[in-house]
């Protein structure tokens, strides 16, 4: 179950490619040349966070209370107080900001939807930013060999951008294909 689940969360159903979570950063990607440390620990200290203490108001209380379907506002409201703290904390020790809402906030989410467990919903945390890892270094090389010349973001870059992600999703999706399955029967 651990190999099945990494396997469909960094690459059949990367969070990255088919819901689109994180592809403002990943689109910059060697266009600014700082790398924060602190934005990087205080992501991952969030999502993580954010993550066990959801699963647990969502199967504690909100199951056995039959409003489940409100688990969005109350997984909202705890990762916005998670978040402000970490910001705060980073802010106090560090004097630099390192706000950012929609990538974590969304890997909370479909951990939390999609997961069975607690230890599930970490793990599809852990799969959903090993996706975006994963990811990186193809877009690192389109960048290197297909448009070196773009210095800026423009409407050609993001038209082959997009070309080329289309190709990947279809790369890792080729394996999941019901006809596959008829041939071996």
């Amino acid at each position: 179950m651990f190999v099945d689940t990494v396997l469909y969360y960094v690459f059949f159903s990367s969070s990255l490619l088919l819901y689109g979570i994180g592809i403002n950063r990943v689109t910059q990607i060697g266009f600014s040349s700082k790398t924060e440390v602190t934005f990087y620990v205080k992501l991952i200290l969030s999502i993580f966070c954010s993550s066990v203490l959801s699963w647990l108001v969502t199967y504690y209380i909100l199951l056995p209370l039959g409003i489940i379907e409100l688990f969005p506002i109350f997984t909202f409201l705890i990762y916005v107080c998670i978040n402000a703290f970490f910001e705060a904390l980073i802010r106090i020790t560090t004097n630099k900001s390192c706000s950012e809402f929609v990538l974590s906030f969304s890997i909370v989410l479909i951990s939390i939807l999609e997961s069975s467990s607690l230890l599930n919903s970490l793990l599809i945390c852990l799969c959903c930013l090993c996706a975006i890892i994963v990811i990186v270094p193809l877009i690192i090389a389109f960048k290197s060999k297909v448009c070196p010349e773009i210095k800026v973001i423009n409407e050609k870059y993001y038209a082959l951008f997009f070309i080329f992600l289309a190709v990947i999703i279809i790369i890792f999706s080729v394996a999941d294909v019901s006809w596959i399955n008829f041939l071996e029967c």
